[in-house]
């Protein structure tokens, strides 16, 4: 088992929709120092929020909540601002 399989037995989904993983596994896991857990984590990120016909990857903001590291999409709103551009 690899870091990334570490990772996702223990991913929770939040009511907003990001990911959380409670932050005491990056740190007890023996195996994989915590730089490796979260390139995991941000991989496992890309891949649930990744649009299909998409090619790049989507913006993700990472924070922390709570006893939480939360991996979240940048969601980017259109507004009013291509009116004003024009």
């Amino acid at each position: 088992m690899g870091a990334h399989e570490y990772l996702e037995k223990y991913v929770r989904t939040l009511p907003s929709g990001a990911l959380g993983w409670d932050r005491s596994i990056f740190s007890r896991s023996g195996q994989w120092d915590a730089s490796e857990l979260i390139d995991a984590a941000v991989d496992i990120a890309w891949e649930v929020f990744m649009y299909v016909p998409s090619l790049e990857r989507p913006g993700i903001d990472i924070h922390q909540s709570g006893n939480y590291l939360v991996i979240g999409p940048i969601t980017v709103e259109n507004g009013n601002f291509l009116a004003m551009a024009a």
